[in-house]
């Protein structure tokens, strides 16, 4: 895993939180809670950002509003909708309200609009897959427990069966995934004992479900996949406050591993001290598999106004976040080619041919993150600080699939060529950065050739980062 950045793109006087992602139509869209305090409160509303330069730059497109506080974003999309999801929380003893807006360009949206059939149950994570709307609804009152519902349109949802109404979980807030294969994947909040959620398994119709106790406590539970790996998301808490009730204590925004029902920390997201934060969005790129912008919010930052409290006023992060997909770690390079006239003048490399000297250069075993060494492929000393071109060859062997995504990141311009077709061409400046391209390619079965040019910009150019891995079908 590694997070190529952190963006807070709130800054107001507003208790910003529980948030919601999603990737639609080429833009980054997250939503979330805008209220005065954490709970309970008239002025809560749903807002929807979108950033249309990858989460950099953010404006407002919708504000959803049902008849008291509407909480919990969630974004999802059937392919030419984007939808989302809220709640109304309950008042005056009136029931939970779920409901969502919905726009198909990301301009005009659908104001608040509540389901039929949800009856007192909050919709928390709705998804659509195979042409059918799915969500494990969660309820609160009488008694905990939560429901499987399913839906043609993503407005009329029907109670399909019973997950969990065990009065000794008392489970919950649910995160559902559904992969294109029909795996679906599920971590559902208990609120019971020390809090420790479950782990769910499904597949495609999804009637029974396989699940286990984690070993760690949190809440406000976030799962996603990366190829078979599982990872889990949410409020932790490493200590038991029923134990230590007297000891001071902060809850994180941690991200964990879960193998063979064990989890194993990796990653704790900026969260401050005060236990107000999580509630992750998971939207995976959708030219990358393994390339994920994670909303949450968090009090990690104190407000520019200094009359602001920082634990009480906190705002919506954004992760830019890599995961898996193994960066090629060697890689033929060939000698230096004067280019008067750069990149243009690139031709694909014959590495058999001799006449161009190439080499292999490897990433280097005690490379450190964040410094040229690590997952990069560093020519600087066959380029020299010297002007030309530098050819960069590998030979991938891919197994029987049609497509396959290949990565790359560049500190000079480049041209690129699969299997002898020039594919891509486009500036750089350094440093490298990590997928800053991604290309969807055509593969054959067996040996396929990535080939690509670097104009090393008068010598200031050193190298190239590159990873290649099998499309997410859909």
């Amino acid at each position: 895993m590694k997070v190529l950045s952190t963006r807070r793109i709130t800054n107001d006087r507003h208790h910003n939180a529980f948030t919601g992602a999603c990737w639609f139509k080429g833009d980054l869209y997250v939503a979330y809670r805008q209220g005065d305090v954490h709970w309970d409160h008239d002025s809560g509303r749903t807002i929807v950002r979108r950033s249309r330069d990858g989460g950099v730059t953010w404006d407002t497109v919708a504000v959803l509003r049902g008849h008291f506080d509407t909480r919990d974003a969630h974004l999802y999309t059937d392919g030419s909708r984007l939808f989302c999801t809220c709640y109304v929380d309950p008042v005056d003893n009136h029931p939970v309200v779920s409901g969502c807006g919905v726009t198909d360009d990301g301009d005009r949206w659908t104001p608040f609009e509540p389901y039929s059939g949800t009856d007192n149950f909050a919709l928390w994570r709705p998804v659509w897959h195979r042409g059918k709307h799915y969500c494990a609804g969660c309820r609160y009152t009488p008694e905990y427990g939560v429901h499987w519902f399913e839906s043609e349109d993503g407005h009329s949802w029907v109670d399909v069966r019973p997950i969990n109404d065990s009065p000794e979980d008392k489970a919950n807030e649910c995160y559902l995934e559904i992969l294109p294969s029909g795996a679906a994947t599920m971590l559902m909040r208990c609120e019971t004992g020390l809090k420790k959620p479950k782990l769910c398994f499904s597949q495609y119709p999804f009637e029974t479900w396989d699940m286990q106790q984690l070993d760690v406590r949190i809440t406000g539970p976030a799962v996603w996949t990366v190829d078979d790996r599982v990872y889990i998301s949410g409020r932790w808490d490493p200590i038991d406050i029923r134990i230590h009730a007297e000891e001071d204590h902060a809850a994180h925004t941690g991200i964990f591993r879960v193998i063979d029902g064990e989890c194993f920390l990796i990653c704790v997201l900026p969260s401050g001290p005060h236990p107000d934060n999580s509630y992750m969005g998971v939207a995976r790129r959708q030219d990358n598999s393994h390339r994920f912008s994670l909303s949450f919010y968090s009090n990690a930052l104190a407000n520019e106004d200094p009359l602001i409290d920082q634990w009480t006023k906190p705002d919506i992060y954004v992760a830019d976040v890599l995961f898996g997909a193994d960066f090629i770690d060697e890689i033929m390079v060939s000698d230096l080619v004067e280019a008067p006239r750069g990149i243009e003048e690139a031709v694909e490399p014959d590495p058999e041919s001799g006449a161009l000297g190439f080499r292999p250069v490897r990433i280097p075993a005690d490379g450190t993150p964040h410094t040229p060494g690590h997952n990069f492929l560093d020519a600087g000393n066959i380029i020299g600080g010297r002007g030309g071109l530098a050819y960069f060859v590998k030979d991938i062997e891919v197994g029987p699939w049609d497509l396959v995504d290949v990565h790359l990141g560049y500190d000079g311009p480049v041209k690129v060529w699969w299997n002898g077709q020039e594919v891509f061409t486009g500036p750089g400046t350094g440093p490298a950065v990590p997928d800053a391209t991604s290309l969807r390619l055509e593969s054959r079965h067996g040996t396929n050739r990535l080939a690509l040019a670097l104009d090393t910009r008068g010598g200031r150019a050193r190298g190239i980062y590159a990873r290649w891995e099998r499309t997410w079908e859909s």
